[in-house]
């Protein structure tokens, strides 16, 4: 028997609603970004996504299991003043789409951006962030068909509008971006001390790691400049490469053939840790589980782990920890804290 496959889209809704449902052609994924950059598409995009916050927001059974968290109060509230304010705005469309968490207890939203993509000559252009708390990821997909993952704890800055030549973005933790190429106008992203230039390319941005940035590059090319010691020093990175800065001495190391299933498995809720001091697991859960950890022995910091999760909630990672280190872990709510045995 042979294996049953999706149906082609036919009509330009069908491939834009394919493309947000992760089943568009890979052969026509360029077709439906092209699609998105039009009034028509917009027009069909701003549709879906009204539908799809009508059901998420008012009707949330509808998409979410019991096994699946709904969004806290205070996200809630604020993906409605988002909406009012800026969904009639002239002709900025500003949609946010609600998909169901993969894993608990993180909550994973879909956003969809679609700006106008060039200012009239002169005009400038309002600058835009979009901050995503702990605990929560963001995808992120601009009408120029460029799409940005980011993890949380994570600032993303952006005009309205790109301009003609280029698009440039700033970035303050981690993401990782898929650049819809355009040889004319190159994607510039700025980030704690480098520079990083692509035209279409894959690559993986992280400078959530304290006083590390580093950037792995997946697919295409990549051209950072290094910002911090004042020489300005410029690399071009080739897939599989990674490239580390570390932020207060300045120096920097290139590595080839680098782990991309280590750097970029938080996207699938895969996390990987070898001799990882408790410090900085703890750093880890406050940022993607949305806790708070106290240490009541500062002795215990001593203790490092290798270890690796997927899928686990943040209680299935508290006892894997007590069964590594003598260790007593407390937790009540969103308040953990650590004892000695």
């Amino acid at each position: 028997m042979k294996p049953t496959s999706s149906p082609r889209p036919e009509t330009d809704r069908d491939l834009l609603l394919a493309f947000f449902e992760g089943n568009c052609p890979p052969e026509r994924e360029e077709e439906a970004r092209r699609l998105l950059k039009t009034p028509a598409g917009q027009r069909i995009a701003a549709k879906a996504m009204d539908r799809d916050i009508k059901q998420a927001l008012n009707d949330p059974r509808a998409l979410l299991s019991e096994a699946v968290p709904q969004p806290s109060a205070e996200l809630r509230e604020r993906i409605l003043k988002e909406i009012g304010r800026r969904s009639r705005r002239h002709n900025r469309l500003l949609k946010l789409r609600m998909a169901a968490a993969v894993a608990l207890p993180l909550i994973l939203l879909n956003l969809l951006l679609l700006t106008q993509l060039e200012p009239r000559d002169g005009v400038e252009t309002a600058s835009r962030k979009i901050v995503v708390p702990a605990g929560e990821q963001m995808h992120v997909l601009m009408a120029d068909g460029t799409s940005v993952m980011l993890n949380s704890e994570t600032t993303l800055e952006y005009p309205s509008r790109f301009d003609r030549r280029r698009r440039e973005v700033k970035l303050h933790g981690e993401a990782f971006f898929t650049v819809a190429k355009d040889a004319k106008r190159p994607f510039v992203v700025q980030t704690d001390g480098l520079s990083i230039r692509v035209v279409g390319t894959r690559f993986n941005l992280n400078t959530a790691s304290p006083g590390i940035t580093s950037l792995y590059l997946q697919e295409g090319k990549v051209r950072a400049r290094e910002l911090v010691s004042g020489q300005e020093r410029n690399y071009e990175l080739h897939p599989g490469q990674l490239l580390e800065l570390n932020r207060e001495s300045g120096e920097t190391l290139l590595k080839s053939d680098a782990d991309s299933t280590q750097l970029m498995g938080w996207m699938h809720k895969r996390y990987y840790f070898k001799n990882t001091p408790l410090r900085d697991l703890l750093a880890f859960l406050e940022r993607n589980y949305g806790v708070e950890c106290r240490v009541c022995d500062e002795s215990l910091y001593r203790y490092t782990y290798t270890i690796n999760f997927y899928n686990e909630s943040i209680d299935q990672i508290l006892s894997a920890m007590e069964r590594i280190t003598p260790l007593r872990i407390v937790r009540i709510n969103d308040s953990i804290t650590i004892y000695p045995l």
